[in-house]
Order: structure tokens, then C-alpha cells, then sequence
């Protein structure tokens, strides 16, 4: 006679129980491993210049954009949130580069640098084009800001910074 009965397992057998469950999981989660793939564009592009093309009559100012986008860089946002144009893109090393723009004066821009620059200090200015930017810092990112006619404008990213000044460098407003 056995020392146990059909109702009360040894403990022995809840242990192999549970190690040939577990060896199930864990072959299930490599096997899952093995068949998914992970995109090479997690995020998907958005038609910057189709946007673009709504922000003044919606806005009432037209929007700075790019004549092109560099080699390999990505549009991921392009949007008029508000009041505000939006235009955020992935560079081809995928470091981050977000233009926003809005109707408004110094006081705006400095609105503007705190909303899309959050905790970063000022770090001086820079010559683009001829004109001052001013320069903010955070970590690894920076921030060139400048009221440029009647709108603020304010691109921020962590691509290195003189990626940043050529790009405020070639914006220019949008013509369909």
C-alpha cells in the first residue's frame, strides 16, 4: 500500500508538477521569442506636408517646415495641437528633433520652452541664419528658441546640437 493517498499528493510530485509546468512556460515564452519580430520603424510616419497645408487657415500662421527631410530621417508627428504646429521627426541615427511653433511674443516663447523643454537651463545663444537663438540644455538634449515675426518657435531634440542648428537652419515657411 502506498504512503499516501489519491487525495493528498507527496510532496514530491507537487514539485515535478510544477518544475514540467514551468519548463512549459519557459519553452513557450523562447518559442515566442523566435517568431517575433520587432519592426525596424516602431513608430509610423506621418505626412508632414498635408498637415502642414491645414495650420493657416486653421491657425492663422503659416507653419515652418523643411524644404526635405535629410537622408533617412522620419517624420512621426506633424500636427496642429491647439494653437500650436507640431512637427516632431527621427533622425537617421534615431535621435529625436520636435519643432513647435505658435502665435505669440518673448513671454509665449518662454511658455513655450518650459512646456517643451521642461527643466532645462539657458546655455547661451547661438548665430543661425544670421539671427540669435537662445540655447537651453537638459542632460543629453538641447533646446534652440527664438520668436521669429509674430510666432515662437522652439526646436528641441537630443541629436547632437549642430544636427539642431542646421536643421532651425533650413526651415522655412510652408508653400503648398
Amino acid at each position: 500500500m502506498s504512503g499516501y493517498s489519491r487525495g493528498n499528493p507527496a510532496m514530491g510530485d507537487v514539485v515535478r508538477s510544477v518544475l514540467v509546468l514551468g519548463a512549459i512556460v519557459l519553452a513557450l515564452w523562447f518559442v515566442g521569442r523566435l517568431v517575433t519580430v520587432t519592426p525596424d520603424q516602431p513608430t509610423s510616419d506621418a505626412d508632414w506636408r498635408t498637415a502642414a497645408s491645414g495650420v493657416e487657415p486653421r491657425a492663422g500662421f503659416t507653419p515652418l517646415v523643411p524644404p526635405e527631410l535629410p537622408d533617412g530621417w522620419r517624420a512621426t508627428r506633424a500636427e496642429l495641437v491647439e494653437d500650436r504646429w507640431q512637427l516632431n521627426v527621427v533622425t537617421r541615427d534615431g535621435d529625436f528633433v520636435g519643432l513647435s511653433q505658435r502665435p505669440g511674443d518673448a513671454k509665449t516663447l518662454e511658455q513655450l520652452v518650459e512646456d517643451r523643454a521642461e527643466a532645462s537651463d539657458a546655455d547661451g545663444a547661438a548665430r543661425i541664419g544670421g539671427k540669435a537663438w537662445e540655447v537651453f540644455t537638459s542632460g543629453e538634449d538641447t533646446t534652440l528658441a527664438r520668436v521669429v515675426g509674430r510666432e515662437a518657435v522652439v526646436v528641441t531634440g537630443s541629436a547632437p546640437r549642430d544636427v539642431l542648428q542646421d536643421y532651425v537652419a533650413s526651415l522655412v515657411p510652408f508653400s503648398p
